[in-house]
Formats: structure tokens, C-alpha cells, sequence
């Protein structure tokens, strides 16, 4: 858009890849001593929008706003059934990328979000599930902890009537095969290290990037991650 003979870009709508890389660029500010307290603007700007997306993001998932089409659901007919679905996640194809942060999203909302949209409840179980290991370690072979067993996964879970339970379960298992790559590979470059013209960024430093990106700002909570 044009303001006289200034180019106005239209802010970015709130979303979990564009906090992820605003708290990149707040991380990677912090990280270059000889840029803090120069650009005070600068930092007051980047931590404004960080609050703004945030709060915008929050209240979203709070009042179930979604930003995709709407599902269309029949009428309920018949009995109320539950169905499951289990998506495991591709550690041995990308060992050091941080899935659970990407399916949950910072503070839980990409969970949170999907969940609202598809009206199933989506949990991410299995091995490394568990932000506390060494809980995580205690519990394993203990009753309702079975699933520390297994590989690292996504269980999808719907009740509804058969029709509606089918749509709402397609709609999520789409949605959560998407997160189930990681951003490089699906496009998602990484400016930082100039992946934009040298190809997807490889090895234990992207990875413990975003990882640490991420973390900051999960909220492993019970009901987000059980």
C-alpha cells in the first residue's frame, strides 16, 4: 500500500512462525553485544510487536477464532463415537529437530488453535513427550503412563456422531501432518544464516536454534502435552 510517495507494508498477522521469528531476531540482538542499548528504538519496537502478537494470538484461541475455512459438519445423526487417530513423529528422519515445540506451539496455542478449529483433542505422547526427563523417567512403566513406551507421536482423539467425527478427524490429521515437517523442509528459511540463498540450513546448530527459540516460550502444560 502507498502513503504519498511512501511504501506502507501491511503488518503481519499474527501467527506461531512469525513470533518464532520475531523471538529469533530479539534472541539474535541479544546475542551481539556490540548492538545493545544502540538501537533503543529498535528493541522497544521488537518487544512491542513480540506483546502485541502474543496478546493477539491468545485471545484468537481464547474466543475460538479461526483463520481457516470453517468446517462444514451435517446434522448429528445416530450414536455419539470415538474415534482415535495416531501420527508418529519422524525423529529418526530429523533426530535433532524440535517437533514437540512445533506441534505445540509457543505457550501451547498451535495446539490450542488446531483444537478449536477441528474440535478433536490433540496430544502429543510417547518418548521425549515430557519436558521434565527426569519425571518423565520416573513415570515410565507406571499405570496411564504406557505410552512413555512408545515412539514419539500425536493422539488424536474425537467423540461425535460417526459423520461429524469423521470430518473433524480428517480436518486434524491434515492440519497436524503439516507440523510433522520441519520448517526448513517445507520451505520455512532461515534468514539468520543465509539459508534463503544457500539452501535449508543442516545440522545440530539450526536445530539447537529454534530448540532454544522454542523452549522460552513453551508452557508444557498437563492438558497440552498428556
Amino acid at each position: 500500500m502507498m502513503v504519498g510517495e511512501v511504501e506502507v507494508k501491511e503488518r503481519p498477522r499474527p501467527s506461531p512462525d512469525y513470533l518464532m521469528q520475531l523471538l529469533n531476531e530479539k534472541k539474535l540482538m541479544t546475542s551481539l553485544p556490540n548492538l545493545c542499548g544502540i538501537f533503543t528504538h529498535l528493541e522497544r519496537l521488537l518487544d512491542e510487536e513480540i506483546n502485541r502478537v502474543r496478546k493477539d494470538m491468545y485471545s484468537d484461541t481464547v474466543n475460538g477464532l479461526v483463520d481457516r475455512h470453517p468446517l462444514e459438519l451435517p446434522e448429528p445423526i445416530g450414536p455419539i463415537v470415538h474415534l482415535q487417530e495416531k501420527l508418529f513423529v519422524p525423529v529418526k528422519e530429523y533426530p535433532d529437530y524440535n517437533f514437540v515445540g512445533r506441534i505445540l506451539g509457543p505457550r501451547g496455542l498451535t495446539a490450542k488453535q488446531l483444537e478449536a478449529e477441528t474440535g478433536c483433542k490433540i496430544m502429543v505422547r510417547g518418548k521425549s513427550s515430557m519436558r521434565d526427563k527426569k519425571k518423565e523417567e520416573q513415570n515410565r512403566g507406571k499405570p496411564n503412563w504406557e505410552h512413555l513406551n512408545e515412539d514419539l507421536h500425536v493422539l488424536i482423539t474425537v467423540e461425535d456422531s460417526q459423520a461429524r467425527a469423521e470430518i473433524k478427524m480428517r480436518r486434524a490429521v491434515e492440519e497436524v501432518k503439516k507440523l510433522l515437517v520441519p520448517a526448513y523442509a517445507s520451505g520455512l528459511a532461515d534468514r539468520y544464516n543465509g539459508s534463503a540463498i544457500r539452501g535449508a540450513p543442516t545440522g545440530k546448530a539450526q536445530a539447537q536454534r529454534e530448540d532454544d527459540a522454542e523452549r522460552a516460550e513453551l508452557d508444557f502444560s498437563r492438558g497440552s502435552v498428556f
